[in-house]
């Protein structure tokens, strides 16, 4: 008998140890969920709605050299249920998301229909103008912060 509550201790103190992170939710500019959804992606896609708030989870495809005209932004390719491919811009000041190929990530944001499309936006707006936005990669949330050059988050 002790030995089952010592495991049942053991398993209660681990499992708490291991507690994951709360995500943000994707939503849009009228508070409704943006769920990720390959059907509700589409459907953005296809909407022709003036940057609409979109939610997509898929692969990094390629990494792009950084675009230093304006701000500074990060820039990828991922495809998302192997059928839709996305270029995502993810602004610098917000953080550089430590990508490599092959890898999955998360990102909510405006979509614009550009190329094939394109997801900007995927940090919180300090103005108040955007629906915030966001990337989660490695169960870490970027974008919800303004970070100094250094790296280091700005308060």
């Amino acid at each position: 008998m002790k030995m089952i509550a010592v495991l049942f201790c053991t398993f209660v103190i681990s499992s708490t140890s291991f507690a994951q992170i709360s995500l943000p939710q994707c939503i849009d500019s009228r508070g409704n969920n943006v769920s990720g959804s390959l059907t509700q992606l589409t459907q953005i896609i296809r909407s022709g709605a003036y940057r609409p708030q979109a939610y997509a989870t898929g692969v990094v495809t390629s990494i792009l050299p950084d675009d230093s005209q304006g701000l500074p932004h990060q820039k990828f390719f991922m495809i998302v249920g192997g059928q839709i491919t996305l270029q995502i811009v993810s602004n610098l000041d917000f953080g550089r998301i430590p990508l490599l190929v092959g890898q999955t990530v998360s990102v909510c944001g405006e979509f614009l229909n550009i190329g094939k499309g394109m997801i900007h936006w995927t940090h919180f707006d300090p103005r108040g103008i955007h629906a915030n936005g966001f990337t989660i990669f490695n169960g870490q949330v970027y974008g919800k912060e303004e970070v100094a050059t250094t790296g280091e988050i700005n308060h």
